[in-house]
């Protein structure tokens, strides 16, 4: 008996190895939890842009030139700081009062004036912790004798924080339902009759593609409409959830083609969405990352929404991004028809 279960448990043990989608399960939380730790625990953070007016001989302002999250820039008055921050040079912008720190040691809670740009909600709530931490620093203690008065120079919300994130996350279920239905079509056989159609293998691919990419896109606008944007920034956005909708499908797409069978389908899927999601999402944090993140397509399509409907910017100044979901979604119509060619 005990040989016989023996036997058993290692039969399942040497299946569940092969099994791609256990090992895809096993290891996401791992790949996930370093990449974590690589922004947390290893100095990984990007400097933060701050504008700042205030006097030059300001020992709080020295304070901030030394914090290594922060990348200061003196401006001579406030409508100067400003300027930086209405055109996306600066993060946050921070007006400093005469005799601050005079006030400021004396425990009369002098005021901090400041401004942020919330439309990169991240990087915003990271760049006011850092100031606390500067002011705790100089004063040696963790209560904080000062008045803040924060305003936001952007039109997003507080409630931002994950709407780029989610709107990358429902685009990219196109990849998911495309692989599926290529997977299932090529086990009933019904895409080799399609083969033998008069339509050639772009147009298949394009019509195979478009349910899926559609799909993505109302899924992802969803979310987009939820948020109430300007009527500008919700056609921006349409746009580039359409592209990049497309590419994920034409990736999922792709992906079906080559898979041997479900399970081998779902785990290439799992596996791109751990590439792609988590660097897109942590782009504004992690220098590393933010590197990474550029060679996927999840990137472009979350900083075109943070900049067309957080930043509300026209979509006619989101041509790199348009320029790169196009290309990549001419790239991959043309692998996806090589491979129907050659599936014949």
């Amino acid at each position: 008996m005990l040989h016989r279960l023996r036997w058993l448990i290692w039969k399942d043990l040497l299946d569940s190895l092969r099994s791609q989608t256990a090992l895809v399960v096993l290891l996401s939380p791992l790949l996930l939890a370093l990449m974590m730790q690589t922004v947390t625990r290893r100095n990984d953070l990007k400097s933060i842009p701050v504008a700042v007016a205030g006097p030059m001989d300001s020992g709080f302002l020295r304070v901030l030139d030394d914090h290594p999250g922060l990348k200061v820039q003196r401006c001579p008055d406030l409508p100067s700081a400003k300027t930086l921050l209405e055109q996306r040079r600066a993060v946050l912008c921070l007006e400093i009062p005469p005799h601050f720190d005079t006030h400021f040691i004396q425990r009369q809670r002098p005021q901090l004036k400041i401004w942020t740009d919330s439309s990169r909600p991240t990087q915003s709530l990271l760049a006011r912790e850092y100031l606390r931490a500067c002011l705790r620093q100089q004063l040696q203690t963790d209560s904080l004798p000062v008045q803040f008065q924060v305003a936001d120079a952007g039109r997003g919300q507080p409630q931002d924080f994950w709407f780029a994130s989610a709107v990358v996350l429902a685009s990219m279920s196109a990849m998911v339902i495309a692989a599926a239905n290529l997977v299932e079509e090529k086990e009933a056989g019904t895409l080799q009759q399609m083969l033998l159609s008069p339509a050639s293998p772009t147009e298949l691919w394009i019509g195979k593609l478009a349910v899926s990419s559609a799909l993505g896109t109302a899924a992802a606008m969803s979310v987009v409409a939820l948020r109430g944007p300007s009527l500008a920034a919700f056609w921006g956005a349409l746009g580039l959830t359409a592209v990049a909708s497309f590419v994920f499908a034409a990736l999922g797409g792709v992906i079906g083609l080559l898979a041997k069978g479900p399970a081998a389908a779902s785990s290439w899927t799992g596996i791109c969405f751990i590439a792609f999601f988590a660097p897109a999402s942590l782009s504004e944090t992690s220098q590393a990352l933010s590197r990474w993140a550029q060679a996927s397509p999840a990137f472009y399509l979350y900083d075109g929404l943070q900049r067309t409907v957080l930043g509300q910017e026209s979509a006619t100044s989101q041509v790199v991004n348009f320029a790169v979901l196009i290309s990549l979604g001419v790239l991959l119509t043309w692998v996806g028809a090589r491979l129907l060619r050659n599936y014949r």
